[in-house]
């Protein structure tokens, strides 16, 4: 069986991570502009340094936005994000699925308006493992019987919870068929 992909909501996050990414980048090369011969060579090497360790994954995010999509197939759910982002989660081990918004918390986080990753802490449910085009709003939260939180945010919500529910039906009826043949 195929799996099916669901694409995310439309969003500007990727344009949030590319302005940042240049004001990083704008922010490490200017003082050298400026100061031209009056710095060291080592104030040279750390500016650029900085401001590339920064900048340059900044806009290889930003590049990899398109890729952001989730795949379902007869058993897992999985949530991608470029080569960097990968979580996959058993249907089976699917506790519950509710959208809600979220209440963002003061901890720094990858949470930019249009887009959420990796692991962001909320002041009402806790770390939620995020690969959505929403950092807050409007985020369908899949929570897991060992207590884990996804947070994403599919365009055809209605369609992927019953393409889950429906798989997760089946892959009930599945285990319970094999433990009656046994």
């Amino acid at each position: 069986m195929n799996p099916l992909i669901f694409k995310p909501r439309p969003s500007w996050g990727w344009v949030w991570l590319l302005g940042l990414a240049l004001l990083i980048l704008a922010l490490a090369v200017w003082p050298l502009a400026v100061a031209g011969n009056a710095l060291p060579w080592w104030g040279w090497a750390l500016n650029l340094g900085v401001g590339l360790l920064i900048g340059l994954p900044g806009l290889a995010l930003m590049a990899w936005f398109p890729t952001l999509h989730y795949e379902l197939d007869a058993t897992t759910l999985t949530l991608r994000y470029g080569p960097v982002l990968t979580y996959r989660i058993p249907l089976a081990q699917i506790r519950s699925i509710r959208r809600r918004d979220l209440a963002i918390s003061l901890w720094s986080s990858l949470r930019l308006p249009g887009l959420a990753l990796f692991s962001v802490p909320y002041a009402d449910v806790g770390t939620v493992k995020m690969c959505a085009t929403a950092a807050a709003r409007g985020i369908l939260l899949l929570e897991t019987i060992a207590g884990e939180k996804y947070g994403l945010t599919p365009a055809d919500e209605a369609g992927l919870v019953a393409a889950l529910q429906e798989r997760m039906g089946e892959s009930t009826s599945q285990r319970s068929n094999e433990s009656a043949n046994q």
